[in-house]
């Protein structure tokens, strides 16, 4: 190597180690921040600290400003991890996951925990206890029983795990908050649809979509669903899982598609969808590249 060579990568070294300790600070100034703000205010009931709009606003200013060969996937990861870290430090809350239907066994079972224990990892990070549930209705159970912690659920049920979206939304009962992944791209590890479910937070940010059970009872209730700029989530015979924009009048379509028992199960920020990717286009926005 000449000395040239060996001149330019000490140089380069220097700076990744100033870029480092940069960016070892700015953790350190926010951890203070979150001190002062905890002084503040007092420390919120557990769970209550999160903030599903404000993060879905993090994520979409990441995603306009993001560049360079580091893989966004990466990045969003190490957001994640430092949005949980403190908001735990602001109100503790464990996660439930959903790891498959009780009695479940071979390698498909297995997979379906594992691809759910690694969506938990990488939306939460590797501080916050986990804990294993044997179907979405366990997983509910836990979330209302805990009145603190946070749950996954997969949208990949099962034909017996019959309409589980139905023991959400009760009084003092859990809500779907949020949609993972949120940031939609091909390659991503943790690809597996989730929701996000919590005891009811107090969030001042709108959110995109509200979420809905109902019992169809009419056969066009598809389509006046997809009229409504809404989509059908999950189904289990006349029992819907339903998104529509917020500000849509859900007892007018109701009348319209011949909905029954509607009842309000939770709310959602509509995720980004990146390049060529096949989504739901009622869930996600479409942006190009990045």
């Amino acid at each position: 190597m000449s000395e040239k060579d060996a001149a330019q990568l000490a140089a380069i070294r220097a700076t990744i180690d100033r870029l480092d300790a940069e960016m070892h600070e700015r953790l350190i100034e926010r951890g203070a921040a979150i001190g002062t703000l905890i002084r503040v205010k007092g420390t919120s009931r557990p769970g209550a600290a999160f903030r599903p709009g404000r993060e879905a606003d993090m994520m979409r200013r990441l995603v306009a400003r993001h560049e360079g060969a580091l893989p966004l996937w990466t990045v969003e990861h190490i957001w994640r991890e430092i949005i949980t870290t403190f908001t735990r430090m602001q109100a503790p809350f464990d996660v439930a996951y959903d790891a498959g239907a009780p009695g479940a066994s071979g390698p498909a079972a297995i997979a379906h925990g594992d691809a759910m224990r690694d969506v938990a990892r990488f939306l939460f990070g590797f501080t916050v206890a986990l804990h294993r549930q044997q179907g979405a209705l366990d997983t509910i159970n836990h979330i209302r029983e805990s009145g603190t912690d946070l749950g996954l659920i997969s949208l990949a049920q099962p034909a017996a795990a019959g309409a589980w979206w139905r023991a959400l939304g009760r009084p003092a009962g859990p809500r779907i908050m949020a949609l993972a992944p949120f940031i939609a791209v091909a390659g991503r590890p943790a690809e597996m649809p989730v929701v996000v479910i919590a005891p009811e937070l107090a969030d001042p940010t709108p959110p995109d979509l509200a979420l809905f059970a109902v019992t169809a009872i009419a056969p066009e209730a598809a389509r006046a669903i997809r009229a409504a700029s809404g989509t059908v989530m999950a189904e289990a015979g006349r029992e819907l899982l339903v998104a529509l924009p917020a500000t849509a009048s859900v007892a007018n379509l109701s009348a319209h598609a011949g909905f029954d028992d509607v009842a309000r199960v939770g709310a959602l920020s509509r995720g980004i969808a990146i390049g060529d990717i096949a989504v739901d286009p009622v869930l996600y926005q479409s942006v190009a590249g990045a």
